[in-house]
């Protein structure tokens, strides 16, 4: 029944964006963080659909392209920069669908989930950590094709772990021991995403510690975007905001969200928000 709501909810509001002509919001200058989990066989339609309409306003950047453009101020135009988390094998068919619009995504892997193929592991894993059912991960071969094909690698800690619920030794420990494995394969790894990604599964000790092991950007799975005033900003104070696409969900559902972002952005949102934590 909560379901129902919410789309008959979200049915409603989308009507509104309609009527009230958003397209000018889509043209707002202002770098939009998008990211997905998957793109299931039954979400390939949405995901093609979501990239064309996007495509028509939008100059489609890489993570690096898009974070030193936000700390440089440089934001003329609207851009989207997307990434994904958690390595699911079905990321292969995002990336293919990515790569037809020239668009590059950064991929947010835990390097000790990437080709596990132990059933029971992987069952314990989904349920306890992803709440979700079993999924088929990224091999170490896979994210190395993601890599020719232009796309990027960060991290994600090691094993999905809330950071909230850990101590300054085991956070410390996680983002460095996720980055020296991620680069054994990848090369140098610029960028963080921690897991669950609302306020309250982070901290302010983390935030520091992930610029102190080595990492250019960390990102949320907070709602909102990010807008210039012209003014250049210190990667130490940057914690990116990202919408998360979920393909299952209507089309128009997904662009009213988007459209809400653009619309709600400030220059405040650019920042750590002290208050949140």
């Amino acid at each position: 029944m909560r379901s129902v709501a919410r789309s008959l909810a979200l049915d409603v509001l989308a009507l509104k964006n309609r009527l009230q002509n958003v397209e000018h919001w889509y043209k707002r200058p202002r770098i939009q963080f998008l990211f997905i989990h998957h793109i299931f066989n039954d979400e390939v339609k949405t995901f093609e659909l979501l990239l064309e309409k996007l495509s028509k306003h939008h100059t489609f950047i890489s993570h690096s392209e898009a974070v030193e453009k936000v700390l440089s101020g440089n934001i003329d135009r609207p851009y989207i920069s997307w990434s994904s988390d958690d390595g699911f094998k079905n990321n292969l068919k995002a990336a293919e669908i990515l790569n037809r619009y020239d668009a590059k995504a950064c991929f947010f892997i835990n390097p000790n989930s990437i080709g596990s193929k132990e059933k029971e592991w992987i069952s314990r894993f989904c349920k306890e950590r992803l709440n979700m059912p079993p999924v088929e991960f990224l091999e170490w071969d896979d994210v190395t094709a993601l890599q020719k094909f232009g796309h990027e690698i960060g991290s994600h800690t090691l094993n999905h772990r809330n950071i909230a619920r850990m101590n300054f030794d085991e956070i410390t420990h996680d983002l460095v021991e996720s980055k020296k494995i991620l680069e054994k394969h990848c090369g140098h790894i610029k960028h963080f995403a921690y897991p669950y990604g609302r306020y309250y599964d982070f901290s302010r000790q983390a935030f520091d510690s992930v610029f102190e092991t080595g990492y250019d950007s960390c990102s949320t799975g907070e709602r909102g975007c990010h807008i210039s005033n012209a003014s250049s900003i210190d990667k130490h104070d940057l914690l990116i905001r990202r919408d998360q696409v979920i393909c299952a969900w209507k089309l128009q559902h997904i662009m009213y969200f988007i459209a809400n972002g653009a619309k709600k952005a400030n220059f405040s949102d650019n920042f750590f928000p002290e208050t949140n934590f």
